[in-house]
């Protein structure tokens, strides 16, 4: 009885502080003060915020619901409050802490995912990945740019059209990638279609706002630019699937002989991820592009010992 009344009132209690929280911020920054209590309020409201969230999650998966779609619903709900400059979710507002905490998450969920994925098997379907990407591409900027744009700005020029189109091109591969593992579908063969799919969709998606861009800002379209862009993607997945292909066995077994450690293991791994995700940030893609491919280059079998 007591684990069900806590359980109910755990997601109000942190509702209830999220607020209150936010309350002391606005009095804080109002009186232009700094103190231990404000930074054990904020440790706490951030905890609040997770923990609130998370019970969200769970809520919504007992109606079938990947809990994924609930903590986004929370986030559309929590930015459209913000936008109506509601006080008490000031505090959430260009905060540096939640940023680099969805930024850190999704690098673990997409380098996760790369882990129980195979480079191999995700190279057998990579036709049906590229005719996928690219359908999800074209579609989403002809939609956007000359029958959605024109029919809710009617007064907007070409420009503004064009990228309007070019927004709509973007996806996100961390949302997909949770919900086919909350499903527990993961390594189906759909799953690898689509996940391959989202990589190559980033690739096409920075190609298409470099030409947008060039169109917009020069009045014509810069090829060499277009190529750098292309060369540097291009150079980093394959240069990924290159060493997946002949050195994965070892690097894993290099890492897991470092130390017995689960610790030390875990540490090193992750290292690896943040490592490719600036390498592909380098390379003009997603940083969670980059530890997608980390978690193929590993291979998951030799962290094990």
């Amino acid at each position: 009885m007591l684990k069900r009344l806590l359980k109910t009132l755990i997601p109000f209690l942190s509702l209830y502080f999220i607020v209150f929280s936010n309350f002391v911020f606005a009095s804080e920054s109002s009186s232009n003060s700094s103190s231990e209590h404000t930074i054990l309020i904020k440790t706490l409201y951030f905890f609040a915020l997770i923990l609130f969230l998370s019970k969200l999650g769970a809520l919504v998966e007992k109606f079938g619901i990947p809990s994924v779609l609930g903590e986004l619903s929370a986030g559309i709900l929590i930015s459209f409050l913000i936008y109506l400059n509601v006080p008490s979710l000031e505090g959430i507002k260009d905060n540096e802490i939640l940023s680099f905490l969805a930024e850190f998450g999704a690098i673990l969920l997409l380098f996760q995912t790369g882990l129980e994925s195979n480079i191999f098997e995700m190279l057998k379907v990579g036709v049906k990945s590229l005719l996928v990407a690219v359908t999800g591409v074209i579609w989403p900027f002809i939609l956007g740019a000359f029958i959605l744009g024109p029919y809710l700005f009617p007064s907007s020029n070409l420009s503004t059209l064009l990228f309007i189109g070019a927004s709509l091109v973007a996806t996100s591969v961390g949302i997909t990638a949770s919900v086919f593992r909350s499903q527990k579908i993961i390594k189906t063969s759909p799953a690898k279609i689509v996940l391959g799919a989202a990589v190559i969709d980033d690739i096409l998606g920075l190609l298409i706002l470099s030409v947008v861009s060039g169109l917009v800002i020069a009045g014509s379209i810069s090829v060499p630019s277009i190529l750098v862009v292309l060369f540097k993607a291009g150079a980093f997945l394959l240069i990924s699937i290159f060493i997946g292909h002949f050195f994965a066995d070892k690097i894993s077994y290099f890492f897991s002989k470092i130390h017995s450690g689960e610790g030390t293991k875990l540490s090193l791994a992750i290292i690896f991820a943040l490592l490719y995700s600036y390498l592909a940030s380098l390379a003009g893609l997603e940083p969670i592009i980059g530890a997608f491919a980390a978690g193929l280059v590993l291979d998951v079998v030799h962290f094990k010992y």
